[in-house]
């Protein structure tokens, strides 16, 4: 198997695989022992560090948390959909009513 553009070297010596009926789990060896790894790959650096700046500290908080909640929405499945809805229709009709007791 070639993963290419890996971020940090592997050992194929020290690296083995395992081979299941329904998975392969491949097992890396860091050539540096003492490195972290936060990505595997540059495509996935490039996407959470993206991620990162969508939730950017500077802006009002209110508004970083409803970005929160509109990308578990999008990500989610449909009953986390059903839950997302069923709080927000909830919490309207509380303001409606007048009611702000949490």
């Amino acid at each position: 198997m070639i993963v290419n553009n890996l971020l940090k070297p592997i050992s194929v010596e020290g690296s083995s695989k395992k081979v299941k009926t329904d998975t392969v789990l491949i097992l890396s060896r860091k050539k540096a022992e003492n490195t972290r790894w936060d990505y595997l790959t540059q495509v996935e650096k490039e996407c959470k560090e993206k991620e990162k700046r969508s939730y950017d500290t500077e802006t009002d908080p209110s508004e970083g948390l409803m970005n929160v909640l509109k990308k578990i929405y999008e990500d989610g499945d449909d009953d986390m959909k059903r839950t997302i809805n069923k709080g927000w229709v909830e919490s309207r009709e509380k303001q409606a009513k007048g009611d702000t007791e949490f």
